[in-house]
């Protein structure tokens, strides 16, 4: 599998920090989102890819979360997640944004803080309990101008085990 150049347009609404590119520093959250990715749609092999960033992205307009959930993150990630009449996405003018990961346990207490069956001071105490891991999603083709897309690295899941070593974009064309 090769991944062509970056689309916008191919991101799914209503996560996080709204409609954009995910990234992660942490392999082991990759790799659960990659095997979640097949999963979800039935079909393809669990692909892990390694790209390089120009730190001089952060000089773009940006949104950077403390590295532990926060009341102004919990109502960030609502907004986004919640159904919109103007169907603008993502809700926000950000180029990139950054902060906790609301993953599977998270997206719990998220729903139950929207249904107004928890107070906001409880989905607060209820996440930072939770182990944490970070994203950064980028949201507008300025931001994506900063990802180095030609010289991706890739991990892939083949026969239950994945690659030992990562693989360049060279290397998967032979």
């Amino acid at each position: 599998m090769l991944i062509g150049k970056l689309d916008l347009q191919k991101s799914r609404n209503r996560v996080d920090f709204g409609k954009g590119f995910y990234l992660t520093d942490k392999f082991g959250t990759a790799r659960d989102w990659a095997i979640r990715k097949v999963e979800l749609e039935g079909e393809g092999v669990p692909t892990v890819l390694c790209y390089q960033l120009d730190s001089d992205l952060f000089k773009l307009n940006g949104l950077r979360y403390a590295n532990s959930p926060e009341p102004d993150w919990l109502e960030f990630i609502c907004s986004n997640r919640r159904l919109s009449s103007d169907h603008k996405e993502p809700r926000h003018d950000c180029n990139w944004v950054t902060g906790p990961i609301a993953d599977d346990k998270v997206v719990d207490v998220v729903a139950e803080y929207m249904r107004n069956e928890i107070s906001a001071e409880t989905a607060i105490h209820r996440l930072r309990v939770l182990p944490q891991t970070y994203q950064l999603s980028l949201h507008t083709t300025a931001a994506l101008d900063f990802v180095d897309d030609v010289n991706v690295l890739y991990k892939q899941l083949k026969k239950g085990r994945w690659t030992q070593n990562w693989i360049s974009r060279k290397e998967m064309l032979r």
